[in-house]
């Protein structure tokens, strides 16, 4: 097995099913289901967890802006109960993209906030009354009512050198996307740094990478370009945030390249930019001897549970069934 876990781009609902169905049965891990300004992730998550027996259903990412920690304590919590402990919980930032313009509230603190959110969460699973005064949050009195509560893991999706820090004190998970394997070793370092602020060690985190995924013995060729494309919309089309943390591990010339094709041509010239080194450094490729070498990489770097990103936005039905087939 190439990877532990899974997650998809945008699907139809009943081929997201039969996808999660297969890579169960191929013994995965674990399945992240995404949230942005399309579906929401926990009736998804619910159905999935309904559908499945022994694979972890997880959330890849719930923003801490968009529920309050509460609810989100609540919401794990329940999911957690109805599945038999098979939920985990992917939290981060987001953008401000789509944080003020979708939900209209502000991107303030986003640092402060994932701490305190995380605090309040691990408070309300433990089952006791919580009392908390932070920066941005005060709650007294309250604890989730019911009658089992829940350990659920934590991984928090990060790039930036503080949040992964913030990853390493107090999440069991730290969660990049689009990080190159040549950079995933520089990039511990923080998170290790963060271990020792928590009287932790690295090895209490579970640093699981999403490395862009796609794989064909009988046409490596298409597999490739469709992890050049994921790579190309996120670099080219998602703000600084990628282009930032490409030219951060050594792509900056690649990443102003991506940006500026994606002005002049939208997909077709940020795809025109992308390197063969970055589809092999920052994804896994091709034939599924040269997936397994790339994923060998990342964990020689460092990656213990690494995700399998399938860009399923472009691929069609066969080749992301032939994808899952082979990790």
């Amino acid at each position: 097995m190439l990877a532990s876990g899974i997650t998809f781009g945008s699907h139809e609902r009943e081929t997201l099913f039969e996808y999660v169905t297969l890579a169960e049965k191929k013994g995965l891990d674990s399945v992240w289901v995404g949230e942005s300004w399309g579906e929401a992730a926990v009736p998804l998550i619910t159905l999935l967890l309904e559908q499945t027996e022994s694979i972890d259903v997880c959330s890849g990412i719930f923003n801490v802006y968009a529920r309050t920690p509460g609810l989100t304590a609540m919401t794990a919590n329940t999911l957690a109960d109805i599945s038999g402990n098979r939920f985990k919980m992917g939290l981060g930032t987001s953008g401000p993209a789509v944080i003020e313009n979708f939900h209209g509230t502000e991107f303030e603190r986003p640092l402060r906030r994932t701490r305190e959110y995380i605090e309040i969460i691990r408070g309300l699973l433990s089952g006791n009354r919580i009392e908390y005064d932070g920066e941005l949050f005060e709650l007294s009195g309250f604890s989730i009512d019911m009658k089992t509560h829940y350990e659920v893991p934590l991984y928090v999706a990060a790039i930036g050198e503080t949040n992964r820090q913030l990853s390493g004190e107090f999440a069991d998970g730290w969660m990049p996307l689009l990080l190159p394997s040549t950079g995933l070793k520089d990039a511990l370092e923080a998170v290790e740094r963060g271990c020792t602020n928590g009287n932790r060690s690295l090895d209490d985190v579970d640093v699981t990478p999403w490395v862009p995924t796609c794989i064909s013995e009988t046409d490596p060729q298409t597999a490739r370009k469709h992890v050049r494309s994921l790579i190309a919309f996120y670099i080219g089309a998602m703000g600084d945030y990628y282009a930032n943390t490409a030219s951060s591990f050594g792509y900056g010339e690649e990443a102003d390249a991506i940006r500026a094709g994606w002005e002049d041509n939208r997909q077709t010239g940020a795809e025109a930019a992308v390197t063969k080194e970055m589809v092999s450094d920052f994804g896994a490729a091709g034939t599924p001897a040269e997936a397994a070498k790339s994923f060998e990489r990342f964990v020689e770097a460092g990656a213990d549970s690494p995700v399998a990103y399938v860009p399923s936005r472009w691929a069609d039905e066969k080749i992301v069934r032939e994808t899952v087939s082979n990790l």
